[in-house]
């Protein structure tokens, strides 16, 4: 089930509420929508954290061997997605049914269940395999509800002409976060030892701070959001025949071109997610500093990504704007070619080098990010869109898979940077694929 939106029954001489520029439905109060904005600055980044703090558990709290951790990051990632795909489906369905709060607070209340198991994982590396596993199944089923309650819950409230506007400013909110929260969370356990805490337990009680986070979010989001179901709903197609339209669409170049951006753009932001913090801790350990010390500087160098991705976002969209959507690919790819190649090539990764890699990298991740989808909500054709659009989102969860096994294959068996040098040449190779596409395209244009 999909929500078709109507204005709710709003009280005998209600005005509808407005926020600058943004109109609202009647019904939809003000309460409702600061309470949307302040959990949009928590949402990713409480997702995200999982990634930000796995150094430290691997490291310090599971000791988990150096050789193995990209595997393990690769097969919980893996899960993660796998998890995702499955329910993301079923919690809109149920949100139809029974309103946002419950399914948004019950993401968040998952997403704490699974912090507080996390660092409790104990025993050999097969155990902690399957602990881990097990845990991230919480982990993973919060992240599907939060994910599609954001965007529904920003499409619900307001009216139509504002949708893309309301989508933005939650962005930006979202954007605020990732490039705030990382930093505070990241230097918990510091702060925690030189309270005087041993390192494990340092890392525990971090943890469960975030799980106390969540579930304050969660009893926020039961009393400032909007109550009740959407007014009218009308049947989704079947899966598979949405697969059908949306594999038929692949038949025009360009939207075959953006199902491949899915994959790459996709897993252009998974694997700093995954990675990074994991590459840097284990070079500030090498350096002589301890597990603490060095997630807080990789998490610095985290923010650094994402401050220098959210002004980009800005930038490069109303670049798209005004450009072939193709080109529009082309430039995206090429400067998250740069990004991730830098990172390659930096002598020190925890050196003052990195500020400025990381920045490329910031940039380069959004400009893949925003092309990709751009190009295809330009392609996607009317009838069947929804296919197409789904099959773009399908496409990227299978990128992300993918960046999580060869990206951990090659961190354990070949270098730390290896996740990153893959992307870096995935890249590439669409970067390529854009301009060949656009050579075509054209060059069929012109015959016709």
């Amino acid at each position: 089930m999909s929500a078709s939106h109507e204005p709710s029954p709003a009280a005998p001489g209600e005005p509808a509420y407005r926020f600058g520029p943004l109109l609202m439905l009647p019904g939809v109060r003000r309460k409702h929508v600061w309470t949307l904005f302040f959990i949009s600055f928590f949402g990713i980044a409480m997702m995200n954290t999982v990634g930000i703090l796995q150094a430290y558990l691997f490291n310090e709290i599971l000791r988990i061997p150096p050789d193995q951790q990209g595997t393990l990051t690769g097969t919980l990632l893996v899960t993660q997605e796998l998890v995702v795909i499955v329910l993301v489906g079923l919690a809109g369905a149920i949100s139809d049914r029974i309103g946002r709060p419950p399914v948004f607070a019950a993401g968040f209340s998952l997403l704490a269940i699974g912090y507080c198991l996390y660092p409790l994982a104990s025993g050999d590396l097969d155990v902690v395999t399957l602990e881990l596993v097990f845990f991230r199944l919480f982990i993973a089923s919060g992240v599907a509800c939060i994910n599609v309650m954001l965007s529904s819950v920003a499409n619900d409230y307001p009216v139509d002409a504002n949708r893309a506007k309301m989508i933005a400013a939650v962005f930006v909110c979202n954007g605020l976060g990732i490039g705030t929260l990382p930093r505070f969370i990241g230097g918990l356990p510091q702060r925690f030892i030189e309270m005087g805490m041993d390192p494990v337990l340092a890392g525990r009680m971090t943890y469960w701070c975030v799980a106390g986070i969540c579930i304050c979010l969660a009893l926020v989001l039961l009393w400032g959001l909007k109550p009740g179901a959407p007014v009218r709903t009308t049947e989704r197609e079947p899966l598979l025949a949405t697969l059908r339209i949306g594999l038929a669409a692949a038949r025009m170049p360009r939207v075959a071109l953006g199902y491949a951006a899915a994959f790459v753009s996709r897993a252009d932001l998974a694997v700093v997610s995954q990675f990074l913090t994991l590459w840097l801790v284990r070079e500030g350990m090498a350096q002589g500093m301890t597990v603490a010390q060095a997630t807080l500087k990789a998490t610095t160098f985290y923010v650094v990504i994402q401050l220098f991705a959210l002004p980009w976002a800005v930038i490069f969209g109303i670049v798209l704007d005004r450009i072939d959507r193709l080109l529009g690919l082309a430039i995206g790819m090429s400067v998250a070619f740069v990004g991730y190649a830098s990172l390659g090539v930096l002598e020190n990764p925890i050196g003052n080098g990195m500020y400025v890699a990381a920045a490329f990298v910031g940039a380069g991740e959004m400009a893949a990010n925003i092309s990709a989808t751009s190009l295809i909500g330009k392609e996607a054709p009317e009838r069947g869109r929804g296919a197409v659009l789904g099959l773009f989102s399908l496409f990227g969860a299978i990128g992300i898979m993918v960046v999580g096994l060869v990206g951990g294959w090659l961190f354990d068996n070949w270098k730390p940077v290896g996740p990153f040098l893959y992307m870096a040449a995935s890249n590439a190779a669409l970067f390529g694929l854009a301009l060949l596409t656009m050579f075509l395209t054209r060059k069929s244009a012109a015959a016709a």
